[in-house]
């Protein structure tokens, strides 16, 4: 989910479907509330260009926002990196430093990841949560604690609640405000629509206009189920740019994943309400994608003869 203005009305979203356009409406509204926020969805869905906007359509705009990789954190710094410590807290603290809530000041802390915090430091954090104050390693008094706190997890974050690796009362706690960002899979309207914003992307860093794609490549691109959302749309955006360079991308550009992909996936093509003839379009394109432009393989799978193939190609601009 990466930015293009326009659609989503000032969000730097693509939000042609219908679960996107929700999604920024519900982030317009958070926006403006001072409530914790948990973004939850599968890897690479977006759920940092959310906490970005969360901030940068808020009333905090202008204060810091504090990005806290939590996957990252060595265990033994946790707590100085988070809370800060005083000199002299422990072996080489010879200075005092800011740990990242005080730092954000009236700001916003996210939390990326939040649920691979150890459940030691999950229990100091739910203190820094309820009581609003942070208190430095080493430290005897503590400092009002005034950033809004912003964390994502994956979406199965019940589950390491259920299993007893992430505090059900911290989790309460932050999803005081939940959003979920869909998957690709679920928004098929917005496939085409990123495809073309990383083509442009990849185009404008070139230094020449984009070409665009085949109808092929088109379809193949709708029909890829895409399990690693918009981060895998926009890494084979850009591995298929540098293959094709300043053509057109046509099917042999795209990643063999794509290539080797089941045909279509009958669910998410009806999602999209197709006519009958981009029923039959898209169908065709698959089927040759699957047999790599085998043209007489292609005929034998369909049904129909060469000639047949040949002439619906033509009409389908699948040429």
């Amino acid at each position: 989910m990466k930015p293009s203005r326009g659609p989503a009305g000032g969000l730097r979203f693509v939000a042609h479907s219908d679960a996107m356009r929700a999604l920024v409406q519900q982030i317009r509204r958070f926006a403006a509330a001072d409530s914790n926020v948990l973004i939850t969805g599968e890897t690479g869905t977006g759920k940092n260009a959310v906490a970005r906007e969360l901030h940068a359509h808020g009333p905090r705009v202008r204060l810091p926002f504090v990005t806290v990789d939590c996957a990252s954190l060595s265990a033994s710094l946790i707590d100085s990196e988070l809370f800060g410590h005083e000199r002299g807290a422990f072996t080489d603290a010879v200075s005092a430093p800011a740990g990242r809530f005080e730092a954000a000041g009236a700001g916003t802390v996210y939390l990326d990841a939040v649920t691979e915090l150890p459940v030691e430091a999950q229990g100091k954090l739910l203190r820094i949560v309820e009581e609003k104050r942070v208190e430095r390693l080493g430290g005897h008094t503590s400092v009002p604690m005034n950033a809004r706190i912003v964390a994502s997890a994956e979406a199965r974050v019940e589950d390491a609640v259920r299993g007893g690796s992430f505090r059900g009362d911290l989790y309460h706690r932050l999803r005081v405000l939940p959003v979920v960002v869909p998957p690709l899979r679920e928004r098929p309207d917005d496939v085409l629509p990123l495809a073309e914003y990383f083509l442009r992307r990849a185009s404008g860093a070139a230094g020449h206009e984009p070409a665009g794609f085949t109808p092929d490549a088109a379809a193949a691109l709708c029909d890829y189920a895409w399990p690693g959302n918009v981060r895998e749309l926009r890494h084979a955006i850009d591995r298929a740019f540098d293959a094709a360079g300043p053509s057109a991308i046509a099917l042999q550009h795209l990643p063999g994943e794509i290539l080797e992909a089941p045909a279509l996936a009958p669910d998410r093509l009806l999602a999209s309400r197709p006519t009958l003839d981009e029923v039959e379009r898209r169908y065709i394109a698959a089927t040759l994608r699957h047999v790599r432009g085998n043209q007489t393989e292609a005929a034998r799978l369909l049904g129909i003869s060469r000639k047949a193939l040949w002439e619906k190609r033509k009409r389908y601009g699948l040429e």
